[in-house]
């Protein structure tokens, strides 16, 4: 009956331990979810992600151009071309932005119980993607029909299910509940399985570290099958279909973070086996050649020798019909057996080591988790290496680092006057593609990027705005929103900006926030960056970049005093220089020798006796116009300021909303650029101090500046 007794308990330790490492996988999963999928932002940087695997861009593609044909048949004979830009559009980099901030606000209403959830109109999401197509792939978008995005507006809408709250609420409790769950019921295990022949509380401890240990690398080992079983299965899944194409990107996108897991797991489960014994070099011995015994000799009975045929066929049609795949399958399955197979050796290792010493000390049973520990350590290292994001490579720009003695990067400049000097500048700079609450962007980057490259001179638009009822989205205060909504349809189209609106769920939005200064281009719903923090940014830039001279020129919504407060708080008001009108102006090194290596100008209210340092820029510059349609339209004429004024403004960009990178592409060449300097150094009798353009990492801003300064 004792050994009766005895196999009942070993049967029902090992049925709990199997639902305790069950729970365990299933709260690793939930875990995973709740982390990538729950979490708003990570969610959307999935999405974006996997939009862009050429599969699912080709699917999705292929859906746009089907609604766009299907509400506008006549467009059937331009078929290939309405599929080939709008592929380009879902895929384009440029669109990341309005894909993540429309993602992560869906995500938001479908997550947090907002039971206003807003019903996404497809027609909508046309709308912006045809108006971002032509800026994202203009060679293919100049020949679609100008009244495309107008033409969307006829496509249906879908709403998504708020049932999927419920799933979200579950995914968070099952996160935490079942790895307790399965933590109980492991140790539930050890206490229930017959007790070892050496009895005691230290024994019973070593029984339950041992069990934990078991636990997770069965864990490890669960996990690592599931992955080699879905990374084969989505190697024979077909990518044609939408939703063949999703699953497989999908997995594309996670799988690298479960397979960390699983190796850390195992790590961790040998180490925590290593502190109860040294069971985990006799478990990879046995296992070693059991595997051994499996490749090389035949086995015995024929379910074996099915099974073995059965995963020599599966490797053999993988080989064949996906080489890459398979390539990958065995890189794995040797990379898992290096694993194992170092740990094995640390703790043979250590086991030698404590043949040596009397084991029964407490150094001495520390040894083996040491050692096991610092593998873990290797191991993490290692991944933290391999996985760290690398900084993206600088544009080349005028900035010379290492030349102490250089000023805005040429120690040429250093004994020019500031107004004899040529700067690299942006036009709209805080439209940043790479920001997330942009729409449209003008720029490749924001302005803590664009300072790095080398701009210098910093075109921006300041709006008074708040906190929307509807957060994160800035809207302007009720008193410019009329405003700002008018200049906005006037710059991009009214259908454009609506159907942006409605994407963002900004059409009725309520300011309910502070008021604070952002820099938006004209509407703030469909783009903003709070100010204050920016011009912080700048200032411990410009801390660490003491020899460069820096300007903003600003288009003001925003009144001097509270512009004065900001440059206050951010810790630039000592910096600005106050020029004289009428007297020279400083070499670049003398405004560098003396800190003041900030100028300031708006378009439109100086700061008068009051705020000398805020320059009127009607008084201060003179520009040219900058409504160009053509090339050919290009010219050097007079638009704003006196005649009189010390600074010329070159607006260089052309105006086509519908084809702004293609136009950068030709604009910005050094031969039209350059060439366009010169003719206006020429015609005006001034050398154009802030070369202002739209995309400035297309093409050759700092080169063509650079000649014109005469510096190399």
């Amino acid at each position: 009956m004792a050994v009766d007794a005895s196999r009942v308990r070993t049967v029902i330790s090992h049925v709990v331990f199997a639902l305790g490492v069950l729970c365990l996988l299933g709260g690793l999963f939930a875990g995973v979810v709740n982390r990538e999928a729950v979490n708003s932002a990570r969610f959307a940087a999935h999405v974006d992600s996997i939009r862009q695997d050429p599969a699912v861009a080709r699917q999705l593609g292929l859906l746009v151009s089907g609604k766009i044909i299907s509400a506008s048949p006549e467009l059937i004979a331009l078929r290939p071309l309405v599929e080939s830009v709008s592929i380009s559009a879902v895929s384009s980099p440029a669109a990341g932005p309005a894909v993540r901030g429309l993602t992560a606000s869906i995500h938001r209403s479908i997550t947090q119980g907002d039971s206003n959830l807003f019903v996404l109109r497809l027609a909508d999401l046309g709308a912006v993607t045809v108006a971002a197509l032509r800026t994202v792939a203009p060679d293919v978008a100049a020949r679609l029909p100008d009244n495309m995005d107008v033409t969307l507006s006829a496509i249906g809408a879908s709403e998504w299910d708020s049932g999927i709250l419920d799933y979200v609420r579950w995914v968070r409790v099952l996160a935490w509940l079942l790895p307790l769950l399965g933590l109980l019921l492991i140790v539930g295990a050890a206490f229930i399985r017959p007790p070892p022949a050496a009895t005691g509380r230290a024994s019973r401890i070593a029984a339950v570290t041992d069990s934990l240990g078991a636990a997770i690398i069965w864990l490890a080992a669960l996990v690592a099958a599931i992955l080699l079983a879905c990374t084969i299965i989505a190697a024979f899944l077909p990518t044609d279909t939408l939703d063949g194409a999703l699953t497989v990107a999908v997995w594309r996108e996670v799988d690298g973070r479960l397979w960390i897991i699983a190796a850390v797991a195992a790590l961790i489960g040998l180490a925590v086996r290593a502190a109860s014994s040294l069971a985990p070099v006799d478990d990879l011995d046995r296992l070693a050649e059991r595997l051994r015994e499996w490749v090389i000799r035949r086995p015995s009975t024929p379910a074996a020798i099915a099974a073995r045929g059965g995963v020599l066929v599966l490797l053999g049609v993988l080989a064949v019909v996906r080489p890459l795949t398979f390539v990958t399958v065995v890189a794995v399955l040797l990379g898992a057996f290096a694993l194992f197979a170092g740990a094995g050796e640390l703790l043979r290792a250590a086991n030698r080591q404590l043949q040596h010493s009397d084991r029964r000390q407490i150094v001495g049973r520390l040894a083996i988790p040491a050692v096991a520990i610092v593998g873990v350590a290797v191991l993490l290292a290692t991944v933290g290496v391999l996985s760290w994001p690398q900084p993206t490579p600088a544009l080349s720009s005028a900035v010379a680092e290492n030349d102490p003695n250089a000023c805005n990067g040429h120690v040429e400049l250093c004994d020019r006057p500031y107004n004899d000097v040529a700067f690299p500048a942006t036009h709209n700079s805080m439209s940043a593609a790479d920001g997330n609450r942009w729409f449209l962007a003008e720029q490749e980057t924001g302005v803590m990027g664009q300072l790095d490259d080398g701009v210098r001179v910093f075109l921006i638009d300041s709006w008074n705005g708040q906190m929307s009822n509807k957060p994160p989205i800035i809207a302007n205060t009720q008193d410019s929103r009329a405003q700002a909504l008018a200049a906005a349809e006037q710059l991009y189209g009214a259908q454009t900006v609506q159907s942006a609106l409605r994407v963002r769920d900004a059409l009725d939005l309520t300011p309910v926030g502070p008021v604070k200064p952002y820099l938006c281009h004209e509407l703030c719903e469909l783009g903003s960056t709070e100010w204050l923090p920016l011009m912080i940014k700048v200032r411990e830039w410009m801390d660490a970049h003491p020899n460069e001279v820096v300007t903003f020129f600003v288009q003001d919504m925003v009144a001097p005093a509270d512009v004065e407060t900001l440059l206050r708080q951010a810790g630039l008001y000592d910096r600005l220089y106050t020029p004289t009108m009428g007297q020279p102006w400083p070499t670049l090194r003398q405004m560098i020798d003396s800190r003041h290596t900030l100028v300031w100008l708006h378009e439109n209210v100086g700061g008068g006796a009051e705020r000398p340092w805020l320059l009127d820029g009607k008084e201060w510059t003179q520009d040219t116009p900058y409504e160009f349609r053509t090339t050919a339209e290009f010219n050097c004429d007079r638009n704003r300021g006196s005649t009189t004024a010390p600074l010329f403004l070159v607006n260089h960009w052309m105006s086509n909303f519908t084809s702004r990178i293609r136009d950068a592409g030709v604009v910005n060449r050094e031969e039209f650029l350059f060439n366009r300097l010169e003719q206006c150094r020429a015609e005006r009798n001034m050398i154009p101090n802030f070369v202002a353009v739209n995309n400035y990492r297309v093409g050759d801003l700092f080169a063509s500046v650079n000649r014109l300064n005469g510096v190399s």
